[in-house]
């Protein structure tokens, strides 16, 4: 293997739980806050591997429930894409527990 695909195992085994801001949707249903999903995973990637992601996009719409998933994308090392595969562990008011895992997009 050469040296760039040393650099994104850094990166792709990232796993933490961390908080996510929650907001009631019109419906009366509460939904992840795509802002508050982007700074988590920033902050989880820059913990883990040191490496700051600067472009993190995460859906809207997701909604706050435990054992859901949904899948944000960031620019990681060398300018590969990565996805950040999040899944919802808990919910208790407007915190949000969560395990992530970070890997080269396909």
């Amino acid at each position: 293997m050469g040296a760039s695909a040393r650099i994104p195992a850094r990166v792709g085994c990232v796993a933490a739980a961390g908080s996510l801001a929650v907001a009631l949707a019109s419906c009366g249903t509460s939904t992840i806050k795509p802002s508050g999903a982007e700074k988590s995973v920033v902050g989880v990637v820059s913990r883990q591997t040191g490496f700051h992601p600067t472009d993190v996009k995460c859906p809207g719409g997701i909604a706050a429930k435990a054992g859901g998933t949904f899948a944000c994308h960031f620019t990681g090392p060398g300018g590969q894409p990565y996805t950040a595969s999040m899944r919802i562990l808990s919910v208790k008011g407007s915190r949000v527990d969560f395990f992530v895992s970070t890997r080269p997009s396909r």
